[in-house]
């Protein structure tokens, strides 16, 4: 798509990184530049920060592309990104602050702290605890409602759990969810009687000199190098978009940082803990609290491709194995070597922060595109392959192998693209799916209507968000969203009349939506 990319400068990030921790990186730049170039043209990313720490030192760090493709100006190594649910792992470390002050026990009832907290059963309130908290094993279901509504605060959440479902006891079942994130950042508060973002700033980010990250998208805009978000209009290609501010979300997603400044956050995590934990601490964090399958992306996407394929002996093995949870950190295995990583997505950006703590090493990820998570997996392995000093395997085909199975490689993807952009629905392809259908992922009913006798709005919800997308017809019951919050989301209709099935096409699979009203089971 970008037939010119704009590199930005390895001196600068030596000045940002400071001096006498600058090392000669191991592998060839060059080539690694090459490859990041190639992979954001087959990924649709239109800027990229990177960040390698070798052996405990910050080995290079480099701007790609565009941080405004309006505009042309180039990512820089000290161009800001909003890192998502990165930001986790600080609200971790800044926990891990209090437990090493004896003002916190990670293993001491929530209720310690907040003694209204509740959770619907009254044995798992007496139970669910910080440790719980930090590695999503409260029990709590997954619910994004606050993410879109500032108006909710902490005080709400924690109301709301009370009567929030429980997948289990506290420690049984991995469930992410940024409501543990937001009960633990309220803990920092009651305890310090500082905002998390006060408290963050002046115990984690300037110990660590990242003095130009921000906690806000108010104070981000305020920054003159920021990457701006980007989605993949169907119609139009990549377009900007409007920064997402956080509420009470904060805690699980409001670091806004560099690749620069990433690259101090990395080299301190694969350190010894100084000048703000212990390694003990660190350790800790790192340290694998449960089976989490469903956490590890190309674990999952292995797996479906296998449980789809016609010959799974065909799809490629998995990238990664023994997937677990640690305090707000993934912890996985590759190529033999442990790996601790974390990403997060935000509208209109992505981040990953992969550590490689048995050599000291680790690499950051930036991009200012909208869900980018099949490239964030692509670079981060090849340069975790690279800092190991293995050929093999070639992530990048090993990936878009699997996901061909599942009909979203990259030539599927533009291929339906393409099919967004000429295909010519007759009214009558559509007028028998729209009418109300039952949700199967929210309370409310899920309705369809034609629109212009050209296209579909689609109004239902999922994981308490509630949404209404315009579907462009694609044929065969196939549609592409193409407004937010699904933007790009194939949604498909499965069934005849009668017994219709909604299902929104993932990186996963099939995600049911709605099943017609009235169906019978």
């Amino acid at each position: 798509m970008f037939t010119k990319r704009v590199l930005g400068s390895v001196t600068a990030a030596v000045c940002l990184v400071g001096s006498g921790t600058f090392a000669q990186p191991s592998f060839d730049t060059a080539q690694l530049d090459v490859f990041v170039e190639e992979m954001m043209d087959a990924y649709d990313v239109p800027g990229v920060g990177l960040a390698v720490v070798e052996d405990g030192e910050v080995g290079y760090v480099r701007g790609y592309g565009v941080r405004d493709v309006t505009t042309g100006a180039p990512v820089t190594p000290n161009t800001q990104f909003a890192i998502g649910s990165t930001t986790k792992s600080f609200t971790a470390l800044g926990m891990m602050l209090l437990v090493e002050e004896g003002r916190v026990d990670l293993d001491a009832p929530v209720t310690t702290y907040l003694p209204e907290f509740r959770l619907s059963d009254p044995e798992s309130t007496r139970t669910a605890t910080v440790r719980h908290l930090l590695s999503h094993t409260t029990g709590l279901v997954r619910t994004d409602a606050s993410t879109f509504d500032t108006s909710v605060t902490s005080a709400d959440i924690i109301e709301a759990a009370a009567t929030t479902p429980l997948v289990g006891k506290p420690g049984e079942t991995f469930v992410y969810s940024n409501v543990n994130t937001i009960i633990a950042g309220e803990i920092i508060e009651r305890i310090t009687g500082e905002s998390w973002e006060d408290f963050t700033r002046e115990r984690v980010l300037d110990p660590l000199g990242m003095t130009t990250a921000t906690l806000s998208i108010d104070e981000l805009k305020q920054q003159r190098d920021v990457a701006l978000p980007h989605v993949l209009d169907v119609l139009n290609g990549l377009q900007t978009a409007n920064f997402l501010s956080l509420g009470a979300d904060a805690p699980a997603g409001a670091v806004n940082a560099s690749a620069a400044e990433m690259a101090r956050y990395v080299r301190f995590q694969v350190g010894d803990g100084a000048p703000l934990v212990s390694q003990a601490s660190l350790g800790e964090m790192h340290k694998g609290q449960i089976a989490a399958p469903d956490f590890n992306l190309p674990g999952m996407i292995a797996a479906q491709a296998r449980a789809v394929a016609e010959r799974p002996e065909d799809v490629p093995d998995a990238l990664v194995t023994d997937q677990k949870y640690g305090l707000y950190w993934g912890v996985e295995r590759f190529l033999g070597e442990k790996l601790v990583q974390h990403g997060g997505n935000v509208t209109g950006l992505t981040a990953n922060a992969t550590l490689l703590p048995e050599s000291r090493s680790g690499v950051v990820v930036l991009a200012n595109a909208e869900g980018a998570n099949a490239f964030m997996e692509v670079v981060r392995l090849h340069v975790a392959k690279l800092l190991l000093g293995r050929p093999d395997p070639d992530v990048n085909a090993t990936l878009q192998a699997q996901l061909e199975v599942l009909g979203q490689d990259n030539a599927s993807r533009k291929a339906d693209l393409e099919a967004a952009r000429s295909y010519q629905p007759k009214r009558a392809e559509l007028a028998p799916l729209a009418g109300t259908y039952r949700s199967l992922a929210d309370p409310k009913p899920t309705e369809v209507r034609v629109v212009g006798g050209r296209t579909l709005r689609l109004e239902s919800g999922f994981q308490s968000v509630r949404f209404s997308v315009e579907l462009l017809p694609l044929g065969e019951d196939r549609f592409i969203a193409n407004n937010e919050p699904l933007i790009g989301t194939v949604v498909r209709f499965v069934g005849g009349e009668g017994g219709r099935t909604i299902e929104m096409e993932s990186l996963l699979g099939a995600l049911p939506l709605a099943e017609q009203a009235g169906r019978a089971d």
